[in-house]
């Protein structure tokens, strides 16, 4: 029996995709609703069992009998663990000869199994375009907050010791001399003129670049603590920026949060991270579906299933863009084969396997290109 690759420290994401995708058929794919005590729900390990029954039967048609047995094998003993009895979130289930893999999900996902030549991973690409871990940098000029997004959950961390945690940290609140205490008349003849101080034009622009050499020394010091993972900012809009005017760290998300997280329980403040790391996975979709728009007729996009299906095949897909939850139904070949292949999944495997980038927008956002489109290498 292979061993269960059991990724409870780390969570499926889009770096596994490779390796899905470049596996050997039979591929089995099952998907198991969260389960709680108590819950109407089945305990997962009853809704495996209830899944087996179906890929045998499918596996069957597909493979040797004592292949399928090597394959069924590993996923009956999944049943025993202990683990299958407890509560948890979604789960899903690779199974391939030489491969068996395991994730939770942030779900929700439907009770399903599918064996074919590849595994059906078009249900999650939505999930996985999107950034599922990030941190999220609040912006004050008396205190900075780093709090880190993981899969659904996001709680406070410390900031970094490296880092001034305030402008007067940063040294930027020196004796101030930018403040001229000049005199105006405070009555009605200038004989009474009392001192009335009063800033200058250039006061603004002083406080502007203190924050922004603050800035610059926090997006310095979180560039080596966060190699490279994305980082979403929050703050008042001059804040934020200033900030941006003053980092160089590459790894800043375009969107940003305007609410005062201080007053969010633990479980909005999730949601809302959730929410602005799919914004931005949508911007950055409908901003290659223009480019595509632009495009057409050169030559170099395609558009409709077998299009895009005959492009991946050849491996010339560069961007691909699939609806959200569509799906596309078999060729007659396909059906003759007793396979219940899904076109459009089989488009994103092949062209996530030749190294291309997926991007998903809803239906409706996509017009005349949906279900699918792409840009093309050459």
């Amino acid at each position: 029996m292979l061993p269960v690759k059991e990724l409870s420290a780390e969570m499926f994401a889009w770096a596994h995709l490779k390796l899905l995708c470049a596996s050997p058929g039979p591929c089995i794919t099952i998907t198991l609703p969260a389960f709680h005590q108590g819950a109407q729900a089945l305990p997962y390990a009853v809704q495996l069992k209830q899944a087996l029954r179906a890929v045998q039967q499918d596996l069957l048609k597909q493979t040797p009998s004592n292949e399928a047995e090597l394959l069924m094998e590993p996923l009956r003993n999944l049943s025993g663990l202990p683990e299958l009895h407890q509560s948890g979130r979604d789960m899903v289930i690779f199974r391939s000869p030489g491969l068996l893999l395991r994730f939770h999900l942030p779900g929700p996902v439907h009770f399903r199994s599918v064996v074919g030549r590849y595994f059906h991973l078009a249900p999650f690409l939505h999930d996985l375009c999107a950034d599922r871990e990030f941190y999220i940098l609040e912006l004050s000029q008396k205190h900075i907050r780093l709090l880190h997004y993981l899969d659904g959950a996001c709680e406070e961390v410390p900031v970094p010791s490296a880092l001034p945690q305030n402008v007067e940290q940063a040294g930027a609140f020196d004796a101030p001399d930018h403040t001229l205490r000049n005199r105006s008349a405070a009555g009605t003849s200038n004989g009474s003129m009392s001192g009335v101080p009063f800033g200058t034009g250039s006061e603004r622009e002083k406080s502007n670049l203190r924050l922004h050499d603050f800035f610059r020394s926090v997006d310095e010091g979180l560039a080596v603590f966060l190699k490279g993972r994305p980082l979403l900012l929050s703050g008042a809009t001059h804040e934020v920026a200033i900030y941006r005017r003053a980092a160089t760290y590459t790894g800043l998300l375009d969107s940003d949060l305007e609410k005062d997280l201080h007053t969010l329980a633990p479980g909005e403040l999730a949601n809302l991270a959730y929410r602005s790391a799919q914004n931005d996975s949508r911007r950055k979709a409908e901003k290659q579906l223009q480019r595509l728009r632009e495009m057409a007729g050169s030559g170099r996009t395609a558009t409709g299933i077998r299009p895009v299906l005959k492009a991946a095949e050849e491996g010339r897909v560069a961007q691909l863009i699939l609806a959200e939850d569509a799906e596309f139904g078999t060729t007659l070949e396909a059906l003759e084969s007793d396979s219940q292949e899904d076109l459009l999944n089989t488009a994103a495997v092949l062209s996530i396997r030749n190294g291309a980038a997926v991007f998903t927008l809803p239906a409706d956002a996509m017009g005349s290109e949906a279900p699918v489109a792409a840009l093309l290498r050459y």
